[in-house]
């Protein structure tokens, strides 16, 4: 029998008899995990054990991995597992069809346990690194002011429900209040429905969006607005000391224009604090993974360095957070170590 009929006929015994069954290796693809015609009983995915087998289905071959380690988190187990590429070869949420060796084996070395965690580790950084990359498509600004014409009325209740998300901004869009605190007047791109825009302070502020019914509810909390679209500022030159675009709003924005305009009405040394979201994150739960994949947002710090420096701006400082799930709901990560981690970054720049 070929490898392909034996994959073939270890997939159907697994489909029709489940749990229980016995399996007789016999595919070159699980050695040297367990020799030939060592015998298998597939048994409950709930329960594995450290020295369990999983088998990965891969579509052309059926893989056997040992389990090092068994991790309860949460609703879920993670099961650390080594293979023939060598020991701890990733890290898998507990999913996987399991088999049970019927003769005796040595559990796990502590060593082997360390050194499959450090190439589980270096599995998801070298997926990180081969990661596609779809490319990033400015909408129509008048489209995207009618999605959230849509769901403007309900948009401040929803996020004053959430004691963790006023308790994350709060944090996060200091550097934009900080921004604006010493200048005279201010220019706030994207400002919605003016959550940002009235903490700002009493000196003059004018914020500009694309939506107009984010623009409605603003001008009821007695907010200087109007409709613009940040490619076209309708302001002249040098107008402004101070620019904020909060809440990730650049997304929709072509980098290199809406750069360009904000340079022309800042005056000479004005400053301009971005706040953006990540395109993705390492996320650790329910399994390792990178995710969203969102084009809109940032994927590289370049992305928003380039274009910022080629419009005459200087960074002065750039602000990398991890969103967590207990107080105080976001921590701030130096740079060097943010890799993946980060959900938010705002940068500061300043018109040279």
């Amino acid at each position: 029998m070929s490898p392909t009929q034996q994959v073939a006929l270890l997939r159907t015994l697994l489909v029709e008899h489940g749990e229980g069954a016995w399996v007789v290796c016999g595919s070159s693809s699980m050695v040297p995990t367990f020799a030939p015609s060592a015998r298998l009983r597939v048994v409950p995915a709930a329960a594995p054990r450290v020295g369990d087998v999983v088998l990965f289905d891969t579509g052309d071959s059926i893989l056997t991995h040992r389990v090092l380690a068994r991790v309860p988190w949460g609703s879920d187990a993670w099961i650390l597992h080594g293979g023939d590429a060598g020991w701890g070869a990733g890290l898998v949420r507990q999913s996987s069809v399991l088999g049970r060796v019927l003769s005796p084996r040595r559990r796990p070395t502590l060593t082997r346990r360390i050194v499959g965690a450090a190439h589980a580790i270096r599995d998801v950084l070298r997926r990180a690194a081969a990661r596609d990359v779809t490319p990033r498509m400015v909408p129509d600004p008048l489209a995207t002011g009618r999605v959230y014409d849509e769901g403007a009325d309900g948009l401040d209740a929803q996020f004053a429900e959430s004691r963790a998300t006023v308790r994350r901004f709060d944090v996060i869009d200091e550097p934009q209040r900080r921004c604006a605190r010493d200048a005279e007047r201010v220019l706030e791109i994207g400002c919605g429905t003016g959550r940002l825009l009235a903490t700002l302070g009493g000196r003059p502020c004018v914020g500009i969006d694309v939506s107009e019914g984010m623009l409605r509810i603003a001008a009821g909390k007695d907010l200087t607005v109007m409709r613009a679209d940040a490619h076209r500022l309708p302001f002249a030159a040098g107008s402004f000391e101070a620019i904020t675009a909060g809440n990730g709003v650049l997304r929709y924005l072509d980098y290199g224009r809406a750069f360009a305009e904000c340079a022309r009405v800042l005056r000479r040394g004005g400053r301009l604090a971005v706040h953006q979201y990540s395109r993705w994150t390492l996320v650790l739960r329910p399994r390792p993974q990178l995710a969203p994949d969102d084009p809109l947002h940032v994927g590289d710090l370049a992305e928003v360095r380039r274009p910022a420096g080629e419009a005459g701006f200087v960074e002065e400082k750039v602000y990398l957070w991890r969103n967590v799930s207990f107080w105080p709901y976001v921590v701030r990560l130096p740079e060097p170590v943010a890799w993946r981690l980060w959900d938010h970054v705002t940068f500061v720049f300043r018109k040279a």
